[in-house]
């Protein structure tokens, strides 16, 4: 199975959205996010996956979407640093590769 989310950094945090699942989570460091996104994910799934599957997870950065920036009538800083992972999420064994 894979997942894909988009992630983005505003007002002093990191917010992850996956794109075609209603998966959503922060962090306030990009390690946070990641282990947010690990744990969020696992439950999303945990009574669709089956012993010895594996979840692939692609992570890629992206602007500060529009409707965030409406919202607070504000405007973000530009995105100046890019960050792409592809991680691997073996549910039995509870480890991931990077």
């Amino acid at each position: 199975m894979f997942v894909k989310f988009k992630i983005f950094y505003y007002d002093g945090g990191w917010t992850a959205r996956a794109t075609d699942h209603g998966i959503i989570t922060q962090g306030e460091t990009l390690g946070e996010l990641i282990d947010n996104i690990i744990e969020a994910t696992e439950l999303y799934f945990e009574g669709e996956i089956g012993q010895g599957e594996q979840i692939t997870i692609t992570v890629t950065t992206e602007p500060v979407p529009d409707f965030i920036l409406e919202l607070d009538q504000a405007d973000a800083e530009p995105l100046t640093q890019q960050f792409e992972c592809q991680f691997t999420v073996d549910r039995n064994a509870k480890a991931t590769s990077c």
